[in-house]
């Protein structure tokens, strides 16, 4: 848990050790594992995920969701809400992890939509200028501090996302399954968080 003057910076170091991530957050891995439920699977870590991943993980820290199932699914809502920017990679996996938990949790799923719907995320901002910022000012800035209710316009575009999923939410499904013979081989997909 960060503390209430912690820089963005030492939160997230915090935040990966707590988690079991390694302390670059797995940007310098070949093969990014993930688990669909209780099955391990892996994806090629490209150039375009590693490049999301300092922001995804940022976004984790300041919103508060967690890393399971449903954890995942409510970053995705909130990041396809607030929305990715450039960044391709995180917009197909955050599609993806909708389809963890909208069948479990679609009330918590949904809310962290409209948190991103009528807020923003990290993926505009250059990291240097607010690594060194405390955390409560940049959850402020954010606009994460403050409540937000649904409307009618955000349940349809939620719905559109969630029907889109299955779809998007292939992508690195068949992609895994394409390179299964290489992370299989190397066993790959047997890493795992120490939480």
């Amino acid at each position: 848990m960060d503390r209430h003057d912690d820089t963005l910076r030492e939160a997230l170091r915090n935040h990966r050790a707590e988690n079991g991530f390694p302390p670059d957050g797995g940007v310098g891995e070949t093969w990014a594992p993930v688990r669909v439920g209780p099955i391990p699977i892996c994806i090629p870590n490209v150039a375009a995920r590693r490049r999301a991943i300092p922001f995804h993980d940022l976004n984790h820290l300041l919103t508060g969701y967690g890393h399971d199932d449903v954890g995942e699914a409510e970053i995705g809502a909130f990041e396809l809400g607030s929305g990715c920017k450039g960044f391709v990679a995180a917009w197909i996996l955050n599609w993806a992890a909708l389809l963890l938990g909208v069948g479990r949790a679609p009330a918590r799923v949904f809310a962290a939509f409209v948190r991103g719907r009528h807020t923003t995320n990290l993926y505009a901002t250059d990291l240097d200028t607010v690594l060194d910022v405390p955390v409560v000012l940049v959850r402020s800035s954010l606009g994460l501090d403050v409540e937000y209710r649904g409307r009618l316009r955000d349940l349809a575009l939620f719905s559109a996302a969630v029907g889109l999923a299955p779809l998007v939410g292939a992508i690195p499904g068949i992609v895994a399954l394409l390179t299964s013979p290489f992370w299989l081989a190397r066993g790959a997909q047997r890493v795992h968080r120490a939480v």
